[in-house]
């Protein structure tokens, strides 16, 4: 039975009248700052993994496929239709350096980003003794530290997981799509039907994965809010803090989807904004299921005659 929540715009108006609180905007601000400063330095350190759309001409009668040579590996994927190739060339030290510098800011980005998680709970709970500088304390006591890092590994790994697994499909039409159409000669209405079909495929692998985003998203945010739980705890109470409003829940992460594209764009710029809005909106909507959970649990015990 699903449980009977406050209206959407009630919570997000909570969310918006919470992010204006000064700690947490200074938090927000560390936050986004911290993340545009990683994708900068990503690209000065050679820790992208970038593509080039290159003339059909420049590579001739080569196939589309995996080219494994003796100092690095070529991908290369043909579309005639179109006159291109998108060319992904890594030498092996490309690849260490792309794996060494990601997995150096990840071990500072976990621990800053649930930091700054328990900041936003201490605000929607009312608390009074907030400070930005307890963010550091995730730095500094090494149970917090590790937790963070599991929390966090597990919650983008399984996600981007679950998008490459569920993008196979589309890859794989895309692929039957260019090599069956040289030209447009061979453009037929199966083969369009074809097209069609793989972009759809996209899309619902994209939301699939956002679906699994929000169903791991509890987590975090318990062990932001609990950080002297266990991991099996946290696990637990996390998925337990959703039970019955998933689907709600998964559907009030989607009403922030245009913020999280913004913020993309931006680069993360835009999480001065999103990370507090959408943040404390589902952190509200966590802690009203919990209330509604609690009243519903007690009401039986209040009825007359009992």
């Amino acid at each position: 039975m699903s449980l009977k929540l406050p209206p959407r715009r009630e919570m997000k108006m909570q969310a918006r009248r919470l992010m204006i609180n000064p700690v947490s905007i200074r938090a927000s601000l560390l936050l986004a700052c911290a993340a545009m400063a990683v994708f900068g330095l990503r690209y000065l350190l050679n820790g992208t993994l970038t593509y080039n759309l290159v003339s059909l001409a420049d590579y001739g009668e080569t196939a589309s496929g995996v080219y494994v040579q003796e100092e690095g590996i070529n991908l290369i994927f043909r579309m005639d239709l179109t006159g291109l190739v998108l060319a992904l060339a890594l030498t092996y030290r490309q690849i260490g350096t792309f794996l060494l510098v990601n997995g150096v800011f990840f071990l500072l980005l976990a621990p800053l980003r649930v930091g700054v998680m328990e900041i936003y709970w201490r605000i929607l709970r009312g608390s009074q003794e907030v400070k930005v500088v307890d963010v550091f304390q995730w730095f500094l006591q090494l149970g917090r530290l590790v937790k963070a890092w599991i929390v966090e590994f597990l919650l983008s790994g399984v996600v981007r997981g679950v998008a490459l697994a569920a993008s196979v499909p589309s890859f794989y039409l895309y692929y039957r799509f260019y090599s069956t159409t040289p030209d447009a000669a061979n453009l037929t209405t199966g083969i369009q039907l074809m097209q069609w079909s793989a972009s759809l495929l996209a899309i619902l692998a994209f939301f699939l994965a956002f679906w699994v985003h929000s169903l791991l998203l509890p987590v975090r945010y318990c062990l932001a809010a609990h950080p002297e739980y266990s991991m099996g705890q946290t696990f637990r109470r996390g998925f337990q803090s959703a039970r019955g409003v998933r689907g709600a829940f998964f559907r009030f992460r989607l009403s922030y989807l245009l913020w999280f594209i913004l913020s993309q764009m931006t680069y993360g710029a835009m999480d001065l904004f999103v990370a507090p809005y959408s943040s404390l909106g589902s952190m509200y909507f966590l802690q009203a299921a919990a209330r509604v959970r609690q009243a519903e649990a007690r009401e039986p015990a209040q009825l007359p005659g009992e």
